[in-house]
């Protein structure tokens, strides 16, 4: 057990630390984006081009991680619908909300920070890439497919889904990951002064990730519609897991780690940003509060895959 409080204590302090330093005033709040923009834009790419520009294309891509994950990941989606439509008659803005949340994790922030203490920076950083680009390129999507797809809206399926193609074509994590896989798949030699670089950036993705997730949560308020806001703030961290084991069963084969990496990622929290998504359909206070139960929650729900995970194979 102390194997385990080792491995996720440290992320959950500077998670705190983030916290406690704008609740205190030791660093200003509006600091946050610019911080977070620095690991989005720079630091994150910076990692993942790091951990597999060098590395041989099939030990960057594997194929049963990506569909376990995805498929696990679409049956959240599709339980979301079922709970927020037919059980909560709510529309479908607040379905694809609701959906997102339970099948999108913050795999970027809080789970890579969690899996690399496990593997290593640069095979979390190789999964990583891999749930980016199942989360750009298939939950987001259908979050605002079906946000934007209502009664009232004047907008057609190839307006969205135009919309979303430009704003993922400026995705720097998207194009990090087109980048490195092009230097690994015709293994072009990454300059020593680039490799220098990105690895001293990589060192600080991890860190500041979680700081800015913590500085982030100041503000959030707790407040709504508190049975449906714990139900799928914390359905997310067992449903999400469970049902990417689920798909494991179902699909087979892959390796161990695969396993309990997919699980990992699948009980991280829910991805911070669905606030701001949820602010521009007018639902800000929900996700955020949502936000903040799951990733209070989360504590919980990696420790438990780590023991499962640490029970079964071993790490």
């Amino acid at each position: 057990m102390l194997d385990i409080i080792n491995i996720t204590a440290p992320i959950f302090i500077i998670i705190a630390l983030g916290y406690l330093c704008v609740r205190f005033k030791a660093i200003d709040h509006k600091h946050a984006k610019g911080m977070g923009s620095l690991v989005l834009n720079i630091a994150l790419p910076a990692l993942m081009f790091n951990a597999i520009a060098g590395t041989p294309f099939d030990e960057v891509v594997l194929p049963h991680y990506l569909m376990t994950y995805a498929l696990g990941s679409v049956m959240a989606f599709i339980v979301g619908i079922m709970l927020t439509k037919v059980i909560w008659r709510q529309d479908n803005v607040s379905a694809a909300l609701n959906s997102a949340a339970l099948s999108f994790s913050n795999s970027a922030f809080i789970g890579y920070a969690v899996i690399a203490m496990v593997i290593g920076s640069s095979k979390a950083a190789a999964y990583l890439s891999m749930n980016v680009i199942i989360e750009s390129l298939l939950i987001l999507p259908m979050l605002f497919v079906m946000a934007e797809m209502t009664a009232s809206s004047n907008k057609s399926l190839a307006s969205v889904l135009l919309g979303i193609g430009k704003n993922l074509t400026r995705n720097p994590l998207i194009i990090a990951i087109v980048v490195s896989v092009i230097f690994s798949i015709f293994s072009i030699p990454v300059p020593q002064v680039v490799a220098q670089t990105t690895q001293i950036l990589t060192g600080a993705a991890a860190p500041l990730a979680l700081f800015v997730i913590g500085m982030s949560l100041y503000g959030l308020e707790l407040k709504g519609d508190l049975p449906k806001i714990t139900t799928v703030g914390l359905g997310k961290l067992m449903l999400h897991p469970l049902l990417v084991l689920l798909a494991i069963t179902l699909i087979g084969g892959g390796s161990e780690q695969d396993k309990y990496v997919a699980m990992l990622f699948a009980a991280a929290p829910v991805f911070s940003t669905i606030a701001i998504i949820g602010q521009h359909y007018g639902l800000v206070n929900r996700m955020s509060a949502i936000v903040i139960v799951s990733t209070v929650g989360s504590f919980f729900s990696m420790s438990a895959v780590l023991i499962y995970w640490k029970m079964t194979v071993g790490f």
